[in-house]
């Protein structure tokens, strides 16, 4: 799907990304919401001077660009979701939300390119949830390749590298590496709006802001190219293909599944089906062929007949 091989040079763009979706990935999830936050390494490099006692947390950077979208699932979110995440596919619908469709992955590369080069997406677990479902409500559409020119890091695998280095002792007792664990651990509070795009990723720069140098190290050498990540449910669409041809067979399978659940009916009937034959046909329908000929054979005989007497000479 792409080379391996780490940016050419050092990544100038870190991108923080969270997404929320109506459930698990067993469940094949679809996006409820996403956020997008761009920070030039420079910010981060040059972090502002913390105001106040220790621990505080650091405000985000001045200069940053950020796009926050709710999105239309097309089908229903989970209970657990909708409670965790406090969005449900009506109350999506009710406020107009539109699905994940080709604009919205135009309107995510034009975001991308309106910062330098290289960028890097940063998510935390980004490697087992944000990244596969970004990459598979991509492919649905037939642009996989929208994002070809970014490169992906996991926040749990940096910061669990990041802490492993600054920790005295290489024994003690295993820690949680989840979000909420770790701002908690690094700034005595739980962090705000937990399990809202926007907030998860406020509270990610926060805690990527902790150690920043050697976060941007770390990065530098394990960024992989976003191209590699395998979508998170199989798709038939393949990775750059353009919409409006093939791109729509690949929401055939996801369609007719959502089809069939009754929360989700949109005012659709289902198609009628034609009887068919067989040795489940009725013994009524089974006649009409035979009967319909022998009347057709009738009308021409007749027809014949009825010529022959009214030629002259005959």
């Amino acid at each position: 799907m792409g080379s391996q091989a780490p940016p050419p040079g050092p990544v100038q763009t870190l991108i923080f990304l969270d997404l929320e979706a109506t459930g698990l990935p067993s469940s094949r999830p679809k996006v409820t919401e996403l956020c997008l936050l761009a920070v030039h390494r420079c910010a981060l490099e040059s972090p502002p001077t913390p105001q106040g006692q220790p621990p505080t947390v650091p405000s985000p950077p001045r200069v940053v660009d950020k796009l926050s979208l709710c999105v239309a699932p097309g089908k229903a979110c989970s209970p657990e979701a909708s409670k965790i995440t406090g969005l449900s596919t009506a109350v999506l619908a009710a406020h107009g939300r539109q699905r994940f469709d080709a604009d919205l992955a135009n309107l995510l590369q034009a975001f991308l390119q309106r910062q330098p080069q290289p960028w890097c997406l940063v998510a935390h677990n980004g490697d087992r949830y944000d990244f596969p479902l970004l990459q598979a409500e991509l492919a649905l559409l037939g642009l996989a390749s929208v994002l070809d020119g970014a490169f992906c890091v996991d926040s749990i695998a940096a910061l669990k590298a990041l802490e492993q280095a600054s920790s005295h002792s290489e024994h003690g007792p295993k820690k949680s590496y989840s979000l909420t664990s770790i701002y908690t651990r690094l700034y005595g509070q739980a962090p705000p709006d937990s399990h809202m795009a926007e907030g998860d990723v406020l509270a990610l720069l926060s805690i990527c802001q902790w150690r920043p140098q050697a976060l941007l190290r770390w990065v530098d050498a394990h960024a992989r190219p976003f191209s590699t990540v395998k979508p998170m449910y199989g798709v038939v669409a393949s990775a750059g293909t353009k919409p409006g041809s093939s791109a729509t067979a690949a929401t055939v399978s996801l369609t007719r599944a959502e089809d069939t659940s009754p929360k989700l009916g949109r005012g659709r009937k289902p198609k009628a089906l034609l009887p068919m034959e067989g040795p489940g046909a009725s013994p009524r329908e089974g006649l009409l062929a035979p009967l319909g000929m022998l009347a057709f054979l009738t009308l021409a005989i007749a027809t014949l007949y009825g010529l022959s007497l009214a030629t002259p000479g005959q």
